[in-house]
């Protein structure tokens, strides 16, 4: 999906300075604050997002599925979108695999199927490798074909090598397939197949492929959330990224902030 690009002037970033500390981990309050903020979700709604993600359980815990799917599809800002999808994932968990299935493959919001899918998984693991490979290419949704691509990579994890990886994630039977090559691919750039994190942020920049660049950003937001560097760093960060150039560099910058905030 592709987002505006992020324009910062000086206001922008007295906004974020005077929300953020200069260390790690805010509280409930701020939190708050910042995801439901119309000012920082029009300017900067990366922040709103990151934020939203570490709301998802208070969500969870103190709003019906009916309020949550509505907030889902009809909340004010980024942040409270966020926080009520990651929820929905929590309070859909007790749902059976009917109804699961249901919900990732029906003709509903997209936010609502992504929803579905988390709880999802648990059922699709136990299906043959074979078969998910063909739920990745042909299943209904995007959702669901994410889902099957990651519980197949999964499930065959242990025939996986770097150089496998670096050809499904350029070039496989359906754009999700090498999505989520590119996650694990991430992986065994962190250990395996090791690179520095100036090479995955090079690669999450210019990868040859989409699936090249998703790997680079997935190993690049582990290295984000091991350098000191503080929330108000990342939150500058993020603003300074164009999304329409970077989307999985900003992905793994929102991820580390989102990591941030909970710390």
């Amino acid at each position: 999906m592709k987002r505006a690009t992020l324009q910062i002037g000086l206001f922008t970033l007295v906004i974020i300075a005077g929300l953020a500390f200069a260390g790690f981990g805010l509280d409930r309050n701020e939190l708050v604050a910042i995801a439901e903020s119309g000012t920082i979700n029009r300017i900067a709604p990366s922040i709103s997002m990151a934020a939203g993600t570490e709301l998802a359980k208070e969500y969870a815990e103190t709003k019906t599925q009916a309020e949550l799917e509505n907030l889902v599809m009809n909340g004010a800002t980024a942040g409270i979108r966020t926080a009520a999808r990651l929820a929905l994932s929590i309070v859909y968990s007790s749902k059976t695999v009917v109804e699961l299935t249901a919900l990732a493959t029906g003709d509903i919001d997209p936010a609502i199927r992504k929803a579905a899918t988390a709880p999802l998984q648990l059922f699709l693991v136990e299906m043959a490798a074979d078969d998910l490979y063909q739920m990745a290419i042909s299943g209904a949704t995007k959702e669901i074909r994410l889902a099957a691509a990651d519980m197949y990579y999964l499930k065959t994890r242990d025939n996986l090598t770097a150089a496998s990886l670096e050809v499904a994630a350029c070039s496989s039977d359906s754009e999700e397939l090498e999505y989520m090559a590119g996650v694990y691919l991430g992986g065994f750039y962190l250990s395996f197949n090791k690179k520095t994190m100036e090479q995955v942020e090079a690669l999450a920049k210019s990868g040859a492929c989409a699936g090249l660049k998703v790997a680079g950003a997935t190993a690049l937001t582990s290295y984000l959330i091991t350098t000191g560097l503080t929330v108000e760093d990342l939150e500058v960060a993020v603003t300074e990224i164009d999304p329409a150039k970077y989307p999985e560099l900003l992905t793994a910058y929102e991820d580390a902030l989102a990591h941030a905030y909970g710390s």
